[in-house]
């Protein structure tokens, strides 16, 4: 899917990534080594050691700078690029569209965006309430909220949802039940119940699909921490059909809107069954 170099605007990738080394793990080089032939496409990095690591032994494994590493000017990107030959990185969730512009404009690195699915209160992923409560790293356990943590107690007033025995919701008994993590778990303060750190809620950009093509967002990505096979399925249906729309729309000057069947899909699997821009819009500043 990605056009000549020629061209003036290249056509962005719908993301699944082949492989990611999120943390310095302590057998780092056998495990890039080993996605280095298996036949990965590229590394999501942002330990400094494993873009080292790679940068000297993998020459020919494109380096993708992680979410993770939490870069968000076209400076800091550029150091990437120039200390360990990065050729992408992924934005945070909470860079704003006409920020994303300026960094494109003031890097060759491409730039990947998320595009759907889960907000991330802990650092993009670096969660310290699910580790308290799991005694289990995220980024190791590759999950939020570890299976073997969770546990669901059915009850005649409901079902009760625990992390690492912590009571983080109690749901009705014909209340829907989403994916059980602390930040998006309901609590009481002051007599309230509510959910105290982040509403479950899913970013959705694809209303802004061909702003962001047209600035030059060579990729989109979608978030899919412990999510199903049908999730994955339904979810990049929808968004490689709304991308490819959205690409030829900018390239023949035409309107775009996304189709009602793609933003349904989309809905049956939104946190909290409702969307949002996010940081991407600000309408307060």
């Amino acid at each position: 899917m990605q056009a000549p170099a020629t061209e003036p605007r290249a056509k962005p990738h719908l993301v699944c990534p082949a492989g990611s080394l999120r943390a310095l793990a302590t057998a780092v080089e056998a495990a890039a080594e080993k996605a280095a032939a298996l036949g990965a496409d590229a590394l999501i990095v942002a330990d400094t050691a494993v873009f080292g690591y790679c940068r000297d032994h993998l020459p020919g494994l494109r380096l993708h700078l992680s979410v993770q590493a939490s870069a968000t000017t076209h400076a800091a990107i550029e150091f990437y690029r120039r200390r360990y030959g990065v050729q992408r990185a992924v934005l945070p969730r909470v860079v704003a569209v006409e920020q994303i512009a300026r960094i494109i404009a003031g890097t060759s690195v491409e730039i990947e965006v998320f595009a759907f699915g889960s907000l991330c209160v802990m650092v993009e992923g670096r969660c310290a309430l699910s580790s308290y409560a799991t005694g289990a790293s995220p980024n190791n356990a590759g999950v939020c909220s570890p299976a073997a943590a969770v546990r669901w107690q059915e009850g005649p007033d409901g079902v009760r949802a625990r992390l690492g025995g912590v009571l983080i919701d109690h749901y009705a008994p014909d209340e829907p039940r989403g994916y059980p993590t602390l930040c998006k778990g309901r609590f009481e303060v002051d007599g309230r119940r509510s959910h105290v750190l982040e509403e479950p809620t899913s970013l959705n950009t694809m209303a802004i699909l061909p702003q962001l093509i047209a600035m030059g967002v060579r990729a989109f990505k979608i978030e899919g921490r412990q999510r199903s096979a049908a999730y994955v399925g339904e979810v990049t249906r929808a968004w490689r059909a709304a991308i490819d729309a959205a690409w030829q729309a900018v390239e023949q000057g035409r309107d775009f809107q996304p189709q009602p069947q793609w933003q349904q899909a989309l809905a049956r699997h939104a946190e909290g069954a409702q969307t949002t821009l996010s940081a991407f819009e600000r309408p307060w500043r």
